[in-house]
């Protein structure tokens, strides 16, 4: 065996393509691992090759590179997603995981075993590495194409959904953008986003070990895994909107989340601004003095940031007036925070309403 005739064998690549194929191969390894420079190149990277991390480094290449014959791309896809089935003890999935899975979907090749594999990818992925993380180009196409394209459960899908909103080392800090677009997905119905969207808003930790009922086969190694996941805190917030815009009571969910205590712990404070999310966008068609009890609610809850929002939505809409309350606030912080923002209002005047928004749109720090 030799290089040569493993991409003949394997890739069914064409005499032209094979010395790029091996160069792109070479580069990548060069590139990202030790590989060594210089002896015969046609008698070693076959045997790299065989390992699902170096054959993840090459397809990458290969996806990309123009002048490759798709044939050659479709192969070397579904081969580095559906050998994470089979990973050995000690071995790593290849990188550009939805990378590949995006190509598929995009020429509708995408199948079962591909979905499997994916799966099991993110379940491998090694922790606390940047070595994953692919961009939104990739990510969004993969998602678009598994959840569109191939034939999986509802229970399937919420779990892949879970997985790749807790798949850090893979989609970065995109979370919020991937759970989005997944929530206008039309081939995603409505009764399965308001399961995710539920799961999210009440659980920091979406997998606790022996406790998700797997709808396959997970093992107790990827059960330990999974369980040391968290979701992001931009998502378990953007999901107390999604969950009323799915048909979940507005004022239930506010009465219910802007109450002290209810959503503590690790991204309690995220799943409270969430809730202030949905009183700005349903504060039209709230009662005015259920409203004003909501937003008294919110400025009285633990956390600094969650008080700090509420004075300023209470300032969008109700003026100068409820901001002077964040004078008295039990925050040393946000006190010295008001005076110093009540100052800027007699020296500058009123904000636009565009600014506050913007204010309250932004990010709490994970």
């Amino acid at each position: 065996m030799n290089t040569t005739t493993f991409l003949k064998r394997n890739l069914d690549a064409s005499d032209e393509e094979i010395p790029r194929l091996i160069e792109m191969a070479t580069d990548a390894l060069i590139e990202s691992t030790d590989y060594p420079i210089g002896g015969s190149n046609e008698e070693r990277i076959w045997r790299y090759l065989q390992y699902p991390y170096y054959l993840g480094l090459f397809a990458r290449r290969v996806v990309a590179a123009e002048g490759i014959s798709d044939h050659v791309k479709e192969k070397l896809c579904h081969a580095c997603l559906q050998v994470n089935m089979h990973l050995e003890e000690g071995q790593e999935p290849g990188p550009g995981l939805f990378m590949l899975a995006a190509w598929l979907g995009e020429n509708g090749l995408l199948t079962r075993r591909d979905y499997l594999g994916l799966r099991r990818g993110i379940i491998w992925l090694p922790r606390l590495t940047d070595n994953y993380e692919e961009a939104e180009k990739y990510l969004i196409p993969a998602c678009d194409g598994v959840f569109g394209d191939v034939q999986i459960s509802n229970e399937e899908s919420i779990e892949l959904i879970l997985m790749i909103l807790t798949a850090k080392e893979a989609i970065g800090a995109k979370g919020k953008k991937i759970f989005d677009f997944l929530m206008k997905l039309d081939s995603l119905n409505k009764t399965l986003k308001r399961e995710v969207c539920k799961i999210v808003v009440e659980n920091a930790i979406p997998f606790p070990r022996n406790e998700y009922d797997h709808p396959l086969d997970t093992d107790a190694q990827e059960q330990d895994r999974l369980s040391i996941r968290f979701l992001p805190g931009s998502v378990r917030r953007r999901a107390v909107v999604w969950l009323a815009r799915l048909g979940k009571d507005s004022l239930d969910l506010l009465k219910k989340l802007l109450k002290p205590n209810t959503v503590r712990g690790y991204g309690g404070d995220h799943v409270a601004s969430g809730a202030l999310d949905l009183l700005d966008e349903e504060w039209e068609n709230l009662e005015e003095n259920t409203r004003l009890e909501l937003l008294e609610k919110a400025a009285d809850l633990p956390d600094t940031s969650v008080r700090k929002r509420a004075y300023i939505l209470g300032e969008k809409y109700l003026g100068i007036d409820f901001l002077k309350q964040s004078l008295d606030d039990k925050a040393k912080s946000l006190r010295e925070w008001a005076r110093e923002r009540l100052e800027r209002r007699e020296e500058e005047g009123p904000p636009t309403p565009e600014q506050l928004q913007a204010e309250l749109e932004e990010e709490i720090e994970e």
